[in-house]
């Protein structure tokens, strides 16, 4: 057995500690400096300007600012971006986003023009991520019976996820990945020109709105959004999202009525 050299505890409390040590069998002490046997010569400390070692502070002021220089550099190129294509290329170098290594596949735009509204989906599921495509499997399908619903067809909307990756098994995105993925989305809602939004689920209705409360909260109504490279706010109405639903009767009936609002509104548009 072994035990550190270095303690900060007080005097008495240190040495109960070396004899329980003891009685335990410990044989012996690890120094604070790793011994380099393998190491032919003794590490050099890096040099700066005027021949002085830069200081550990110093050095992490170096590192915090090539981290911000490379995420202005990545920001800019997704304000750029001038496609889809480009869109999906400057997203996958955003530093601190490790999810494009990760997912299997990076779920793309499908933009419509004049689409009569965006559908944003959520974070992305384990069928969208397998076939690389929003909205995919059963959820795609249950989807699609909502908007017959209303006489409307997927085919006719344009359609983008809320980020682009899958995470890990599933599991809950960072706060600091969603916040570094919103200018992803901001861009891809900038390609789209929509004249209305439409978010299905949480993180989507969060990204945009950036409002603090749950989204039972959020729907039933039309709130504005003001997206960067965009002239004029854009009319947002959060849904729940069709895996969300599960056997929630509430969530169901929330879900119908936010519908026969969008149905409504859009009508109204026609009529204009």
């Amino acid at each position: 057995m072994v035990v550190s050299s270095s303690s900060s505890y007080p005097v008495q409390d240190v040495l109960a500690a070396l004899r329980l040590h003891q009685e335990w069998g410990v044989d012996e002490l690890i120094e604070d400096v790793p011994w380099a046997i393998w190491q032919e010569e003794p590490a050099r400390p890096a040099i700066g300007r005027g021949g002085v070692a830069p200081s550990s502070s110093s050095a992490e002021r170096l590192t915090a600012k090539q981290e911000t220089r490379s995420l202005q550099e990545a920001q800019a190129a997704l304000a750029k971006a001038e496609d889809p294509e480009a869109l999906l290329q400057a997203g996958r170098h955003i530093p601190g986003v490790t999810l494009a290594r990760t997912a299997k596949h990076h779920l793309g735009l499908h933009l419509v023009k004049d689409a009569p509204f965006l559908l944003i989906g959520d974070v992305p599921n384990e069928d969208e991520d397998r076939h690389g495509t929003l909205f995919a499997g059963e959820m795609g399908r249950l989807l699609e019976r909502i908007l017959a619903s209303i006489g409307m067809k997927r085919e006719q909307l344009s359609c983008v996820p809320a980020i682009p990756w899958r995470p890990p098994g599933g599991q809950r995105v960072s706060q600091r990945e969603l916040e570094l993925c919103v200018p992803i989305l901001h861009r891809a809602i900038a390609l789209a020109q929509p004249s209305r939004i439409v978010t299905m689920g949480a993180t989507p209705a969060w990204m945009l709105l950036r409002q603090e409360v749950r989204l039972s909260q959020l729907r039933g109504r039309w709130h504005e959004v003001m997206i960067p490279s965009m002239a004029a706010p854009i009319p947002l109405l959060p849904l729940w999202h069709p895996a969300q639903l599960g056997d929630n009767a509430g969530r169901r009936r929330h879900l119908w009525a936010d519908i026969l609002l969008l149905e409504e509104t859009l009508q109204k548009e026609k009529v204009r």
